[in-house]
């Protein structure tokens, strides 16, 4: 087993296994690709800059082939930028894209003290159990690429929950990930985590995800908590707060299509 979710090799990307679905071995983790959208979207911002919102529109399932990423800078600006990024197959098929603001970086200056808002912290990963989820009956995504804890909820019974979660290994072969890259991934499972019914029942998938970050995350563990909202007409929405280990780090969302299996 390769560790990392994807192999490069010249302008492509190879998915290893650990980017695979639970659902199917035959596609991809949402997870994975946005972060490796993520990642082209850091390539394009200045040293200076740092993410500071990213929209995943998943246009298509990801299947496990290899695929190419591209990106541009939309807006360029000495204090903002506007850049997107194109997650493709070989042929041309575009099944993801993202676009995102990153923000200039400046040295801290004086704040009133109500400016860190008043969400608190999580208890700490090494103080919490490891998620049960058994995951898949083969190598996948949620099961092995991550490492969990968990402070309330279980992913098998419906409910809010908040989870810890460390990638284990690189998104790229030979590379660090980088601290958004982690929240990234992660964020995509949070419709799964704070489900509000049991998976045989319903279908509810996202065919989005976006990250606002208040500031620059830290380290490896990154946490959610999440809460879903589903309505009778088929529709519905994640909500969930970001931390690190510095506390409130910012929020996500996903829309949500749901239906009946």
């Amino acid at each position: 087993m390769t560790e990392a979710l994807y192999v490069p090799s010249g302008d492509r990307f190879s998915p290893t296994e650990l980017t695979t679905s639970p659902w199917s071995t035959d596609a991809c983790h949402g997870g994975p690709a946005a972060a490796l959208l993520t990642r082209e979207i850091q390539r394009l911002e200045p040293e200076t800059f740092h993410l500071a919102r990213i929209t995943i529109e998943m246009l298509s399932i990801v299947p496990r082939i290899d695929v190419m990423v591209t990106g541009d800078v939309l807006r360029p600006g000495k204090r903002v930028q506007l850049s997107t990024a194109e997650l493709s197959t070989v042929s041309g098929e575009v099944l993801a894209k993202a676009t995102a603001w990153s923000l200039r970086h400046r040295e801290p200056f004086p704040l009133p003290p109500e400016a860190a808002g008043s969400v608190g912290r999580l208890p700490p990963p090494e103080e919490l159990p490891n998620d049960t989820f058994p995951g898949a009956d083969w190598v996948d995504y949620y099961g092995d690429a991550q490492e969990r804890r968990v402070v309330y909820g279980d992913f098998l019974r419906p409910g809010p929950a908040a989870v810890w979660f460390r990638l284990k290994v690189p998104v790229v072969a030979g590379e660090d990930p980088t601290s958004e890259q982690r929240v990234v991934a992660m964020a995509d499972s949070a419709n799964g985590i704070s489900s509000v019914a049991t998976f045989d029942d319903l279908l509810y998938i996202n065919p989005d995800l976006t990250v606002h970050l208040a500031r620059a995350p830290q380290g490896e563990w990154m946490a959610m908590d999440a809460t879903s909202y589903l309505d009778p007409s088929g529709r519905g929405l994640s909500d969930t707060v970001l931390y690190d280990r510095g506390g409130y780090l910012g929020r996500a969302n996903q829309t949500l299509f749901v239906d009946e299996r």
